[in-house]
């Protein structure tokens, strides 16, 4: 035999070695566990084919077929490093091409005996064990017996389903809260403590759960049990009037009195429920969660999971978690369940692809501690009870770490923790996420129970990539990065919008920077360790190509699009369109805000930077357009700035911006009182221009500037306005008011590359290939449910069907921002005809009530209440210079009787004229005690 014959037969038994290499497993409904898992003799579990993956794995590539259906999990999957793949050799679990298969973390109750109970209340005995939370009925998640009832219409904060205290201790961990007998409930319960209090801290930040102690009708409280731990800071249940927390009660027997309502007797496991009228539940499919996470990838730095997909999965019916431990993170305000339906902890290389995540307790994809090279790509989380998916180091690979619960909480003194502190830069450990990534997602709709949640969570992470996900309809962030450990991020092409609906002083994006340089937030140099800012942030953050929009008015404060709040430092921000609101700077280091476009009544919120902040604002697109939502008074200014250096410029390349204000063309103030000419003779934007920026078609949603636009020539760069969100099957607009006919047009999802096809419905149904086919763009002129579908050449269903209603009404409603950039000019009255925040002088003191001015509650640390002094006259201001007060403090007390407003400050101010009184300030998280005489 001749060498090269050789050699070619070499080269043939490596290639036949390599093919030998792959070992293909099957899982059926009608499988059976003691089958060969072959594709003619599937097993039936998922628990017996990972048995065969730990034989094989990491030795040859290993793939795990289910057919079609249902899998029940009575425990969690959890696969150790035992059962890693290598990139060679990746171990991969998966759907069968076109089959919905779904992985329930419950349990089917089955061969029920439902009996009638009274006032169309059914019930059944349960085998004993069981201890759930929710409940599903035919697939649908129904509603734990509660007061007052849900509110279909509106099952958010403020809807029918909530009501207000009348009073609390607004302190965690609370102990009790009062109601108003006249609209609280008149039923007597028996059993009070088997109920839930789900509540809004007062400050709308998050809400807590508790359990309850008892219930006091004389008094007219609830007293509490534990719970609390769902968030951080001191603030609790209380508040007044419209201030007040917003809460409701479930898991109480005598609140089952409307359809769809249930309640489980634990100590006699029997089940009551209301159905609906023409529900067979003899025939009904009755399911309960059993489990929290469903799958659970285990290792370690020293010994990852690796090389592990799951693809096509539907994960579903997981038990909530809200009374489970919490641990607070660093000192952003949230605090976090280390749990999901799908848990990383030691992974490396790991994939979660095309996956649906449903109706589920917790979490959708949480990485915690250890985790490198993994990606979330092309999933879908709608009705998760917490976050969509989460990246959190470990508090071991921190160097110095505080939370705000070691201070408000545990009373820790902050500075005393700062002695001794760990100066080394980097991190500790390798405990902590790293070059992970969550791409081409979509979330809505989640934050079910917890509502201090977002879309995309990273705490103590370094380099996670959040690109291309669309995010809307959630109760807090669409993108939340909690702490400046170790930045490197890049969060990129997203689209998020309808986002901070139920809480409040907090952005779609928002993000926390309280490392060891922050301590305070004030800006000031004893607030504020430059030398020590990059020691945890390492990398520069990167936004952009996002778009962000805000169209409703917020719960409180701020709401602006980026926000970046305490001590959030090196960002680089560019490529961003933002709509409906601006960006926010608050005290942090080096963040540079380039190329962007803002079109907004709300101005740009600059707060408190500190001297020599190295921030940089040039070549943006600045608008100002139409009325704050709430308001009717057009805005004027493009700038709110709060404690903002005087002495010096607040940057050294502040330039080449373009203004347009809409409302007032030619009168308009960058900042209040200061026009554009005094604003470049402070040294701002010398080179800067106020004009038209001309977009190409804002009604299309095209705010790129035409080739004639003034913007281009300051150095301005268009940038792709058809890039945003997830690149699946889309649907464009998404939904929405019309009133003659609207424009809709299709694409399909990028995945697919040739022969794809898109099929839709106009009627709510499931798109087949024997629906419509879509060709090019088509009118609506009837309200539609339109839903749409990819579909290979081969007629196989891609990714997820993208949904959107659209409704035909008289007269569409804009924002005013809206109607004014698309008029080109203020529709509405220009007089000072609303109510403005109560400005007024004591004793050469210009006051304000901050609690009716949410920019200002947000730029001073959240409170609500008091007199926020503006400003102090040299001379007539004697009295509170001389105490030590200066301007940015809130006056919150005296003699220890709380100020409310300016009023409260006046009358005092009388009462104690002549005499000295012990008068408490707050500012920036911190109070303190002045001695004034009046």
């Amino acid at each position: 035999m001749t060498r090269s014959n050789k050699t070619l037969l070499l080269f043939t038994l490596l290639c036949l070695t390599h093919l030998s290499q792959a070992r293909d497993f099957y899982v059926a409904k009608s499988g059976n566990d003691l089958n060969k898992g072959t594709k003619k003799s599937p097993f039936h579990t998922f628990e017996r084919a990972i048995k065969e993956v730990e034989k094989l794995a990491g030795q040859e590539k290993v793939t795990v077929w289910f057919y079609e259906g249902t899998y029940y999990l009575d425990k969690t999957i959890t696969l150790s490093s035992e059962y890693s793949g290598t990139e060679e050799y990746p171990v991969t679990f998966t759907a069968i091409p076109g089959a919905k298969v779904i992985i329930k973390g419950s349990k089917k109750l089955e061969n029920l005996n439902w009996k009638p109970y009274k006032n169309g209340i059914l019930v059944a005995q349960l085998p004993s064990g069981l201890n759930f939370d929710q409940l599903f009925i035919n697939s649908t998640r129904q509603v734990r017996a509660r007061f007052p009832n849900y509110d279909y219409e509106n099952p958010l904060r403020g809807g029918k389903g909530y009501q207000q205290v009348s009073g609390g201790t607004d302190r965690r961990y609370d102990e009790w809260f009062s109601y108003n007998p006249d609209t609280f409930t008149n039923k007597d319960w028996k059993n009070p403590e088997t109920g839930i209090v789900h509540a809004f801290q007062s400050h709308n930040w998050g809400n807590m759960q508790y359990k309850i102690k008892k219930v006091n009708k004389n008094e007219e409280k609830v007293y509490l049990d534990e719970g609390g731990w769902q968030l951080q800071r001191s603030h609790g249940i209380g508040g007044k009037g419209s201030k007040a927390s917003w809460f409701f009660i479930d898991n109480i027997f005598e609140e089952l009195d409307v359809a769809r309502e249930w309640f489980f007797d634990k100590e006699t496991n029997l089940l009551y429920y209301y159905p609906e009228e023409g529900t067979d539940l003899n025939n009904a499919l009755v399911e309960v969660p059993v489990l929290k996470d469903l799958i659970q990838l285990k290792g370690s730095s020293e010994k990852p999971v690796k090389h592990i997909t799951f693809n096509g999965f539907t994960f579903t019916q997981s038990l909530s978690v809200f009374m489970d431990t919490y641990e607070p993170v660093a000192r952003g305000d949230w605090a976090i369940h280390r749990g999901g339906a799908v848990y990383m902890e030691g992974a490396e290389n790991c994939q979660v692809v095309d996956c649906n995540f449903e109706y589920l307790g917790g979490n959708g994809v949480f990485m915690s501690s250890y985790n490198r090279y993994n990606k979330v790509s092309s999933c879908r989380f709608v009705h998760t009870g917490e976050s969509a998916v989460a990246f959190v180091g470990l508090p071991s690979a921190v160097r110095f770490y505080q939370t705000w619960d070691d201070k408000e909480i545990l009373g820790k003194n902050w500075e005393e923790m700062y002695k001794g502190m760990d100066l080394k830069p980097d991190p500790k450990s390798p405990d902590y996420p790293q070059n992970c990534t969550v791409e081409n997602s979509i979330m809505h709709d989640f934050g079910d129970y917890g509502k201090q949640v977002a879309g995309v969570f990273i705490s103590m992470s370094h380099k996670i990539t959040a690109s291309h996900n669309t995010i809307y309809n959630c109760p807090r962030a669409g993108i939340c990065i909690n702490d400046g450990t170790w930045g490197g991020h890049i969060i990129e092409f997203n689209d998020i919008w309808e986002t901070v609906r139920e809480t409040g002083e907090h952005g779609p994006f928002n993000s926390w920077g309280r490392e060891r340089q922050w301590r305070g937030s004030r800006g000031l140099d004893d607030h504020f360790l430059k030398e020590l800012t990059k020691l945890d942030a390492i990398d520069n953050v990167i936004i952009r190509n996002n778009r962000i929009a805000n169209y409703r008015k917020s719960i409180s404060a701020g709401n602006w699009t980026i926000d970046l709040d305490d001590g959030s430092s090196y960002f680089e921000i560019y490529n961003n369109l933002n709509l409906g609101s601006t960006i926010k700077l608050r005290d942090g280091m080096a963040r540079k805000v380039f190329n962007n476009i803002t079109v907004s009544a709300v101005p740009l919120g600059w707060h408190v930077w500190p001297k020599d902040s190295e921030d940089e604002i040039y070549k943006n697109i600045f608008v100002i357009s139409g009325a704050i939502p709430g308001k009717e008074e057009p805005t004027k200014n493009f700038i709110r700035d709060v404690a903002l250096p005087t002495d010096r410029p607040w940057s050294k390349h502040y330039d080449n911006n373009l203004y347009w204000n809409i409302n007032y063309p030619d009168s308009f103030e960058v900042t209040a009182g200061v026009n554009f000419n005094d604003w470049q003779k402070k040294g701002y934007d010398l080179n800067a221009t106020a004009a038209n920026p001309l977009f190409i078609n804002p009604q299309e949603g095209n705010f790129q500037v035409k080739d004639n636009s003034p913007a281009l020539k300051l150095g301005f760069e268009n940038f792709p306005m058809d890039k945003f969100g997830h690149q699946m099957t889309r649907i464009t607009p998404y939904g929405g008011d019309f009133s003659e006919e609207t424009l809709v047009s299709l694409e399909a999802d990028i995945r697919v590359e040739n022969g794809k096809q898109i099929y839709y419905t106009l009627d709510g149904s499931v798109p087949t290939v024997n629906s419509l086919k879509y060709t090019t763009a088509m009118p609506l002129k009837e309200s539609a449910i339109l839903k749409a579908q990819t579909f290979t050449a081969d007629g196989l269903p891609v990714g997820f069907i993208s949904e959107a209603t659209f409704t035909k009404v008289k007269e569409v409603s804009y924002p005013s921002w809206y109607n004014t950039l698309i008029a080109g000019t203020y529709l509405g009255d220009k007089e000072e005809n609303t109510k403005k925040a109560l400005e007024a002088e004591l004793a050469g003191a210009i006051l304000i009530n901050i609690a009716e001015d949410p920019d200002l509650i947000d730029a001073t640390g959240g409170y609500d209440y008091g007199c926020y002094i503006k400003s102090i006259d040299a001379k007539k201001g004697k009295m509170w210079l001389d105490a030590g007060l200066d301007k940015d403090w809130v006056i919150q007390e005296i003699n220890g009787t709380r100020v409310q407003n300016i009023a409260d400050l006046q009358k005092y101010s009388q009462e104690y004229q002549g005499k000295k009184v012990s008068l408490t300030g707050a500012r920036d998280y911190k109070r303190k005690k002045f001695k004034v005489i009046f």
